[in-house]
């Protein structure tokens, strides 16, 4: 059996996404909890998160460039990550300072969720070969290979879920929770308002079972940003930053 995970931050919880031969939608308060809860299994092959893993010893990551320069006019949803002793600091000006006195306030928000996946990673060895970067946004873009309507929008909305591989049960249970759950709370620990999220977790658990994304494929025959793979290294993690994204349509 093969499984995939996608998962993704909801202002309070991490949103799952499971699918391949088991189909799941839930939440879980930690992403520790993401990995014992379902990560750990020996079915699950791939977890695609959206949070930044790997941060700079100096200047920015390539990928996030490259992901920003790939999106266009949506590159705003892509948040340009600071070397690691700017994401460690816990005071915001003196993050700011060590900056260069620019520091985006979305980005700062972020920063506690990349500190938790990051010393989670430093602590399991096991997880940091399953566990790879992505961003839905991104590959949203690239499965439909055209600009899309904001997600704040039904339209956006419809778009984004008619892009996930039909058939799926993947695919069926998102389409009921964002019907059914359209003007209510869908699960006791997320807000109605999240329902993007919903769709975010999907597409990432969509993108790893269409490259059957497995175990530490260190060979790197699968697709991601940047281009040069090379590019850019953290030593804490020993690994060169990357956002996987889908196969671009031929």
């Amino acid at each position: 059996m093969a499984s995939y995970l996608g998962v993704d931050w909801a202002g309070g919880c991490w949103v799952v996404a499971k699918t391949g031969d088991d189909h799941l939608v839930t939440t879980e308060p930690a992403f520790f909890n993401v990995w014992h809860e379902h990560g750990r299994d020996d079915d699950v092959q791939s977890i695609l998160v959206d949070v930044p893993i790997g941060l700079p010893e100096e200047g920015t990551r390539a990928c996030d460039q490259e992901a920003k320069d790939r999106l266009g006019a949506r590159g705003g949803s892509v948040f340009q990550i600071p070397r690691r002793e700017v994401v460690e600091t816990d005071r915001y000006c003196e993050a700011r300072k060590m900056n260069n006195n620019s520091l985006r306030s979305q980005s700062w928000w972020l920063f506690p969720r990349i500190r938790e996946v990051d010393m989670f990673l430093q602590e399991y060895d096991d997880a940091l070969s399953k566990v790879y970067e992505s961003h839905p946004e991104l590959c949203f873009r690239v499965l439909a290979d055209s600009e899309l309507s904001s997600k704040d929008t039904e339209d956006g909305l419809k778009d984004r879920r008619k892009l996930l591989e039909p058939g799926t049960g993947l695919c069926s249970r998102v389409q009921e929770l964002l019907e059914e759950r359209k003007d209510a709370e869908w699960h006791h620990r997320i807000s109605k308002g999240r329902r993007d999220d919903v769709l975010d977790a999907a597409v990432l658990a969509d993108t790893a079972k269409r490259l059957e994304l497995g175990p530490d494929e260190s060979q790197g025959n699968y697709p991601v940003l940047p281009a040069d793979r090379d590019v850019g290294r953290d030593s804490t993690l020993d690994i060169h930053p990357e956002i996987v994204i889908p196969k671009s349509r031929e």
